[in-house]
């Protein structure tokens, strides 16, 4: 039994967001896939993990359609501003010593009071009456539009417009079936699978040495680093002890030094992952188990 064996370090998944955790766990997984000494010694815990990465992809991307929400929003933005600005400059346009240009915008300033496609109404209905108000000024007033130059701002707000119902159409389909307390259940559930494989790795690794595990151990732990810079941006602490060797990677005041436990909510999976050596810190997680998706963690995009 070697006791100096590497020891793949442990993270605080309490301070990671779910595109953060998916991210990590898709890297880590495809660098334990790719060393025959692991797949050869733990297909078990591989293949679990991998298919609660796989559940929880399905479910991570009908949430990340959610934040589509977002991308509604800044087009119903510009879609706004384009509107205001053209019934703006037909206003100004009334008032033009040019008799043809204020005649115009009277004109054009009627069929916009007809259609009446406020920017502050609900989506659907500005949506509607946005195409109908540019359909027919681009059919029936181009020569008033061609006397006042906005023959191009329309077109822009028209094509802003469908821009606007085509994001709106794709939001509404991809969420289809999106339950975000499913989500944060399948996030436990792929964290705890990969604790699982990570206390086996740990026990692999000083029952046999670490020789053949070097390079993926190795990595996987600049990664574990790389995911604690992150951590330490968030508020977490994380110490400043590295991953070489015979020793693990020690983190304090985020519930994962020595025997201290990480709680990330209510519910309480206990597991128990204590892979640490002799006098070493180990990674612990025990007890309260992994809880909920965090601090950090999205659920919806605010919807207007």
């Amino acid at each position: 039994m070697d006791i100096n064996a590497r020891q793949l370090g442990a993270l605080d998944f309490n301070y990671l967001d779910q595109s953060e955790t998916f991210q990590y766990c898709t890297d880590q997984l495809a660098r334990a896939k790719s060393s025959q000494a692991i797949m050869a010694k733990l297909p078990d815990f591989v293949t679990p993990w991998e298919t609660a990465l796989q559940t929880f992809d399905v479910a991570y991307r009908k949430m990340t359609t959610a934040q589509q929400t977002k991308t509604v929003s800044n087009l119903d933005k510009e879609r706004d501003s384009l509107y205001t600005g053209f019934t703006g400059t037909v206003t100004n346009a009334k008032k033009s010593p040019i008799a043809a240009q204020a005649a115009a915008a009277e004109q054009v300033e009627e069929a916009v009071k007809r259609y009446g496609a406020d920017a502050s109404g609900e989506y659907e209905q500005q949506t509607m009456r946005t195409e109908q108000l540019c359909s027919d000024l681009l059919a029936n007033y181009q020569s008033q539009l061609t006397t006042l130059g906005l023959t191009a701002w329309v077109e822009a707000l028209q094509a802003k417009n469908q821009e606007f119902q085509t994001a709106m159409n794709a939001r509404t389909n991809d969420q289809a079936g999106y339950v975000p307390s499913e989500l944060s259940q399948l996030r436990l559930q792929l964290i705890a699978a990969y604790r699982n494989f990570v206390k086996m790795l740990n026990v692999v690794l000083i029952y046999e040495g670490d020789t053949a595990y070097a390079t993926v151990v190795d990595q996987m732990n600049a990664e574990v680093r790389h995911y604690k810079q992150i951590i330490a941006r968030k508020g977490g602490t994380v110490s400043s002890s590295t991953d070489n060797g015979g020793t693990t990677t020690n983190t304090t005041d985020t519930g994962e030094n020595g025997g201290s436990t990480e709680n990330q909510g209510g519910d309480n999976s206990g597991n128990s992952e204590n892979s640490g050596n002799s006098g070493d810190n180990g990674e612990n997680t025990g007890g309260s188990g992994d809880n909920g998706s965090g601090g950090g963690s999205y659920d919806e995009a605010d919807e207007n």
